[in-house]
This record gives structure tokens, C-alpha cells and sequence, in this order.
């Protein structure tokens, strides 16, 4: 039982791995922009990884100079995001290794660590969009726009333009690691309790039968 649960946790911790090292290159979020004379294939499209922010930056920094709007080269999760991925994948070898406590403890704090870090990579960029809508130029060609925040997921019109938002391939990815490590350290856990019943069962002396004490 012991060798297959580490056998298990050396899987989950490569696989993991693996995910988190192919979120580097997949998107961590879409958006996508549709007016009347942006629809279908010629619709404005950003997408974000976790170490660039890219698509069609410059034509809707072009259209957004008309409200007031400064679109960002980069965002702050990127300066960061990629590290805490990489760090990610290597401890979660390293944690395949630990013995039972120890990697069961290790694991579930590295999925919470890793869950965290999500969270606040979207805090960032929810508000970095709040900042778009809000600190504008306010003596902009357009001045009959009120404020706003593009969605960080979901769908808003904004003047003339359909914004639909949407979680990409690279969250996805990076959830099934955080599954993956939770996994690992709740079988550790199960392993642990199931070797101490064995234990104390072991160690349970036979009560004893009154045959015993006949003469």
C-alpha cells in the first residue's frame, strides 16, 4: 500500500508538473470585442498568458485613445506569475518524496500556496481593468462615456462594443495541478491513518479467557 501511494504521488507531482509547465505558453484568459464594424474573424481579441499580455493591443489602444483610455503594455502578474509556476512544479516533486506526514502536510499547503497565487494574480487584473475605465483623460475626444470596468469574466456592452470575457486553457491547466496536489496529500493522509489502525491493532493484547485461571 505504501509503494503504490508513492508511486501515485511521484505520478501526480510529474503530471502537475507537466500542466503547469504547458500554462506557461496557454492562455490564462480571453477577451474578445465585437462592433458593428469589428464581428466575426476582424473582432479585437486580447489574450493573456502568465509571463504577456497580447493580440490586437495596438488597434484597440488607437480606439480607446478617443474615451480616454490607457491600455498597458504588461500587467504586474506577469512579472511574477511564471516564477511562482515554475517554483510550483519543482516543489511538487520534491514533495513526492517526503514520507507520509510530511508530504501530506506539504501538499495541501503547496495547493492552498498555489490557489492563493491564483487569486491574486485575478485580484490584480480585476483591478488593473478597474483602472482602465477609471483613470481616464478626461478631456478625451469622447466625453459621453461613463465610467466603467470591463468584465473579468462574463459579458458588457460598452458604447458600441460587445466585451465577452472567459477563462483560457492555462487556468484550466493550472486548477487540474491544484487538484493534483490535493490529491497527493489526501492520500498521504489516508495512508497515515490507515498504517496507524494497522499499528495499534497489532499491539492490542488478547483479553483474558477464564481457562486461564482454572486449576
Amino acid at each position: 500500500m505504501n509503494k503504490s501511494r508513492f508511486i501515485f504521488a511521484i505520478a501526480a507531482a510529474l503530471v502537475a508538473g507537466g500542466l503547469l509547465a504547458a500554462s506557461l505558453r496557454l492562455p490564462l484568459w480571453h477577451m474578445r470585442m465585437e462592433a458593428p464594424q469589428y464581428h466575426d474573424q476582424e473582432a479585437l481579441k486580447v489574450v493573456v498568458t502568465p509571463g504577456s499580455l497580447r493580440g490586437d493591443i495596438n488597434e484597440i489602444k488607437v480606439l480607446n485613445k478617443y474615451i480616454g483610455v490607457t491600455v498597458p503594455d504588461t500587467l504586474p502578474q506577469t512579472q511574477w506569475l511564471p516564477f511562482a509556476l515554475g517554483i510550483t512544479a519543482i516543489l511538487g516533486v520534491v514533495i513526492a518524496f517526503l514520507p507520509g506526514r510530511s508530504r501530506c502536510i506539504a501538499a495541501l499547503s503547496l495547493a492552498a500556496a498555489l490557489c492563493a497565487a491564483i487569486l491574486v494574480a485575478a485580484g490584480q487584473a480585476q483591478f488593473q481593468m478597474y483602472r482602465i475605465g477609471h483613470d481616464r483623460n478626461r478631456h478625451a475626444a469622447l466625453t459621453g462615456i461613463a465610467d466603467f470596468t470591463p468584465p473579468l469574466l462574463g459579458n458588457r456592452k460598452l458604447a458600441q462594443f460587445e466585451l465577452e470575457s472567459r477563462l483560457g486553457l492555462g487556468s484550466f491547466a493550472i486548477a487540474s495541478a491544484v487538484a493534483l496536489y490535493a490529491a497527493m496529500g489526501f492520500t498521504a493522509r489516508k495512508w497515515k491513518a490507515a498504517t496507524g489502525r494497522v499499528t495499534n491493532e497489532a499491539f492490542v493484547a488478547p483479553a483474558p479467557h477464564i481457562s486461564d485461571y482454572a486449576i
